[in-house]
């Protein structure tokens, strides 16, 4: 790497040539030849050509205490009619990368002139936001449930238990991390952030809440009687008879439970066990719409908590049956720290994600 410069140490005193002189060093030059000083010495003074000073003079007048005149600048590389092309290109294929854009319109300018152009229109490239895969009839019945729920008061959505499960794979989640750099050092070893490509531990959790409360973070068993060993309807009725049934038996009447529709969920065992404890189900939950549950919000807030509580967790590379209960102590140590003003405020955004839900037209929405 080239030696780097002291800090606030200055370069040199000389003025570099082929840069503009200053409002100030136009002041002086007018105001010295004003008072008869020789060409010479004021070309001796700033420390400038004779073309410089003499050009500087003729257009004193012209310009508004010593500001530079305006330019025309180079001619563009390009017409407006390849502008437009261009453009037009660009939002009819939003997704195209920047070759595909150039040769698709034929244009004769590089990479950057175009950067430049769509620039002007305030369009840049941005990394495309990742969201489930809706198809209009998807978003037709997030739109009608939407619809349907649009007038419902934060009193009446606080008499919803909000639930859903969560995988948590050890390592991942932690928060990014940001250095001091020059551009030189972005692939310094010291300067990077690694992460571990194996597989690593995953701890399967649920939970959920309400306007007065939580449930606990339930540590999610696999079952092994299933086809492929994974969370069947028998893993979830767990859950149910260990926290669910629980709660709402300290509950007043007319508190509805939230689940989206996943198989484990719509599952008949699952149906006939809310039938049988009399607990009403929030109806018709529209497919692909995680969006529109705030506690998928809290998860990202309890990978966050489980890393500044326990970094240690993170840095374990241990595949043992100790580092996975250790694993799961920490994630319910973490949730039990979580504040309650972070349930209230993701409890209190059902409007505002219904509101943003239509006016997207049952699409993608920002939460």
């Amino acid at each position: 790497m080239p030696p780097q410069r002291t800090p606030l140490r200055s370069i040199t005193g000389n003025r570099s040539f082929n840069h503009e002189l200053t409002p100030y060093q136009r002041g002086i030059a007018k105001g010295m030849r004003l008072s008869g000083v020789k060409y010479t010495d004021i070309q001796t003074t700033l420390n400038i050509t004779k073309g410089a000073l003499c050009s500087t003079l003729a257009l004193d007048d012209s310009r508004d205490d010593g500001a530079s005149l305006p330019r025309s600048g180079r001619p563009l590389s390009y017409s407006e009619a390849e502008e437009r092309l261009v453009i037009r290109h660009i939002r009819k294929n939003p997704k195209d990368d920047y070759r595909t854009v150039l040769e698709a319109c034929g244009v004769g300018f590089r990479k950057s002139t175009l950067k430049r152009i769509l620039k002007e229109h305030g369009i840049t490239n941005w990394r495309a936001k990742r969201r489930p895969f809706l198809t209009p009839k998807h978003a037709a019945k997030r739109l009608a449930w939407c619809l349907k729920h649009r007038f419902r008061n934060d009193e009446e959505w606080g008499m919803v238990l909000w639930s859903d499960e969560c995988s948590v794979e050890r390592g991942r989640g932690a928060n990014a991390e940001w250095v001091f750099r020059t551009p030189s050092q972005k692939w310094n070893p010291e300067m990077v952030q690694t992460y571990d490509s194996k597989k690593n531990i995953k701890v399967m959790v649920w939970a959920g809440f309400w306007d007065l409360g939580r449930s606990s973070l339930y540590i999610m068993d696999r079952d092994f009687e299933s086809k492929k060993h994974g969370y069947s309807a028998e893993s979830y009725l767990e859950v149910l008879d260990g926290e669910v049934a629980p709660i709402y038996a300290t509950l007043d009447p007319g508190y509805e439970f939230m689940q989206d529709n996943a198989s484990i969920h719509t599952a008949k065992k699952v149906k006939a066990w809310f039938l049988e404890h009399e607990i009403e189900l929030l109806k018709d939950w529209p497919p692909f719409s995680p969006d529109l549950n705030p506690i998928e919000h809290i998860w990202w807030h309890l990978k966050k908590r489980l890393y500044d509580m326990f970094p240690d967790v993170a840095s374990d590379k241990s595949e043992s049956e100790h580092a996975r209960q250790t694993m799961e102590s920490c994630l319910q140590a973490a949730w039990d720290t979580l504040e309650q003003d972070l349930f209230d405020k993701v409890g209190g955004s059902m409007r505002a994600r219904i509101e943003a839900c239509i006016a997207a037209n049952g699409w993608h929405t920002k939460y």
